[in-house]
């Protein structure tokens, strides 16, 4: 099997900055839980599940561009 490397929509300084972009929204979100997990005096499970989603989601996306920089492609 041979690797290539990637030769996407994301190459050069649009990948470096939509990883900075995610750095910064996956340290948000992962606040935004501990403090809502930890502060919030009527938290509902529906909340509380919609911002691990959207944690889950933001970091994932984070690793795949970590992968795609360092020219780990699956």
């Amino acid at each position: 099997m041979a690797v290539t490397g990637y030769d996407g929509i994301f190459t050069g300084g649009w990948l470096t900055f939509m990883l900075v972009i995610f750095t910064i929204l996956t340290i948000a979100s992962i606040i935004w839980l501990i403090l809502y997990v930890e502060m919030s005096q009527n938290k509902t499970w529906k909340m509380t599940l919609s911002i691990s989603i959207i944690t889950a989601i933001v970091t994932a996306m984070e690793i795949q561009l970590i992968l795609i920089k360092s020219n780990i492609i699956f």
